[in-house]
């Protein structure tokens, strides 16, 4: 080989590098204007008040994003970029181990520069790598420890079997897997999609023989142990709850309206042409990997894209029996996109490249776009009280209604001026908002049970001469649960109704009732029982 051509194969190599550089910090920058354009959602402030009481497990989830929100506020604060810097940093994560599980996967060379530009492509323009990793979610953590367990598991299923550098990978696949693990239950589907590759496939069978998946699932298994202690000193309450959640029937809805539901929602979660062309190269990759089973070599690249495919297309089963029961959440599949993304972005087929590649890239990228500018201001015609984004607005205007209700006139004479509301979501709002931020029950007379009825909530602290200021809908039932509440003190009255809007147009309403010397309040939740409070060393 000439050196102009030796010369020339250097600079595509650098300038491929530099383009997955330049991805990698785009899309960080990206998310970092999103985040800066959306005040925090419901959900998240309800997690940011995990982290003012961590414990080894919560009702609705593993710790995994509490511990990830407690590293941004130590950074940033009780802010919204201390809330969202943790996930910021996960994202990073996820994106540079996407990057390096392509580039391994293909081979390192030219190939394996060219893949890993792809990879960085699709996480930056994938809805769901992009849009789901702005948030202060589980999934944040779940996508970054479940994409370095599968770098460590490719890099593990590359090596010969019972060799020292496999042990090593498999070590590292542990560490990840157990990470996964504290982050959210449905990283259970990861190591479960492996399984079932390894019982199909001749060649990964032979890792049965090899200590390292063994020492791997120990090692996931011991980091996952707190949290089942704690599920164990709590009556099993997360675990019962995540199970019903997923599989208990629900009247919403038929069989077939929630399948077609839940594959409208992975349509929208990845953009049509690249959900297409993810599921063609999963079904190519466990195509080929079945045919070749027979001669395959352990460590060939199909027999560890077959068990990639494998890992993708299990979340994507599990959660269609779910779906024939009740209906499935856009996100919880989301175990599926890790594994297509390093089998898209590594393909070398021509029908995956080419141009409906640059179609599926360059609609995913308007879509990005469209939802950018949807954050930053209503371009959609979509009413407020449809739009997900607006529900994020209009706290700061109740947080300030509640500041005002607590030094009203008419509670003078109580002694501890509490706050609460009726529903989980308010009630962290208002926490957060609050320029104190101080402790805010959740009755949860309207709704279902969540972590406020596992903590010590009004029933246990409002007590006789206490006064009570709570947030309810601002409806006919509202009215009677401020009715109900009315009953356990000497006096109530109604205060303010608030609108909470975004740019004008209203997303919701609440009503503020006031209640002054407390005398009857039950020491119990009326509507859920009891929840054990003791927590797991």
């Amino acid at each position: 080989m000439s050196i102009p051509d030796e010369t020339a194969r250097a600079q595509e190599h650098t300038t491929q590098w530099l383009m997955v550089a330049g991805w990698v910090v785009g899309a960080a920058l990206l998310r970092t204007l999103l985040s800066a354009s959306v005040p925090l959602l419901p959900d998240e402030t309800y997690y940011w008040e995990w982290t003012r009481r961590l414990e080894a497990g919560y009702f609705d989830h593993p710790p995994g994003i509490a511990l990830l929100i407690t590293l941004g506020v130590k950074l940033f604060g009780n802010t919204v970029a201390g809330v969202r810097a943790g996930p910021a940093i996960a994202a990073l994560v996820t994106h540079v181990a996407a990057v390096m599980c392509a580039w391994q996967l293909a081979g390192r060379g030219p190939a394996g520069a060219i893949a890993a530009r792809r990879a960085a492509m699709l996480m930056t323009v994938l809805p769901i790598a992009t849009l789901g990793l702005v948030l202060a979610t589980p999934d944040a953590a779940l996508f970054a420890t479940a994409m370095l367990a599968l770098l460590a598991v490719e890099r593990a299923l590359a090596t010969p079997v019972r060799s020292l550098a496999s042990l090593a990978w498999w070590v590292l696949a542990g560490l990840a897997l157990g990470g996964a693990f504290v982050s959210k239950y449905t990283a259970v589907l990861l190591p479960m999609g492996l399984v079932i590759a390894c019982l199909v496939h001749p060649a990964l069978r032979k890792r049965y023989l090899d200590a390292g998946p063994w020492v791997a699932s120990a090692i996931a298994l011991a980091l996952f142990a707190p949290v089942v202690a704690w599920n164990a000193f709590n009556n099993w309450i997360s675990f019962r709850f995540q199970l019903g959640h997923g599989f208990n029937a629900a009247a919403r809805g038929n069989p077939l309206s929630r399948e077609l539901e839940m594959l409208g929602g992975q349509v929208g979660l990845a953009s049509p042409i690249l959900f297409g062309l993810l599921a063609m190269v999963v079904w190519f990759a466990l195509r080929d990997g079945w045919v070749a089973r027979h001669t395959a070599h352990p460590t060939d690249v199909g027999v560890r894209r077959f068990a990639l495919a494998v890992i993708a297309v299990v979340p994507l089963g599990f959660f269609a029996v779910s779906a024939w029961r009740r209906p499935v959440e856009a996100n919880w599949p989301a175990m599926i996109y890790p594994g297509a993304m390093m089998l898209l972005a590594t393909s070398d087929r021509p029908s995956l490249q080419g141009a409906w590649w640059r179609r599926g890239i360059w609609v995913a990228a308007g879509l990005l776009i469209v939802v950018a500018l949807q954050a930053y201001t209503p371009i959609l015609p979509l009413k407020p009280r449809k739009d997900p984004i607006a529900r994020a607005h209009g706290w700061t205007t109740l947080a300030a209604a509640v500041q005002q209700a607590r030094q009203d006139p008419f509670l003078d004479g109580t002694i501890d001026r509490w706050i609460a509301a009726d529903r989980y979501q308010d009630a962290s709002e208002i926490a957060f908002h609050l320029a104190d931020q101080p402790t805010v029950f959740a009755l949860n007379l309207g709704g279902r049970t969540n972590q406020y009825d596992v903590w010590p909530n009004a029933w246990q602290k409002v007590r006789p001469g206490d006064g009570l200021v709570v947030v309810f809908d601002a409806d006919a039932k509202g009215d009677s649960l401020a009715a109900v509440v009315g009953s356990w003190f000497k006096a109530s009255q109604q205060g303010a109704l608030v609108s909470l809007t975004r740019n004008g147009g209203e997303v919701a309403t609440r009503r503020l009732w006031l209640y002054r010397i407390a005398r009857d309040v039950p020491r119990e939740s009326p509507t859920h029982p009891p929840q054990p409070t003791t927590a797991a060393p």
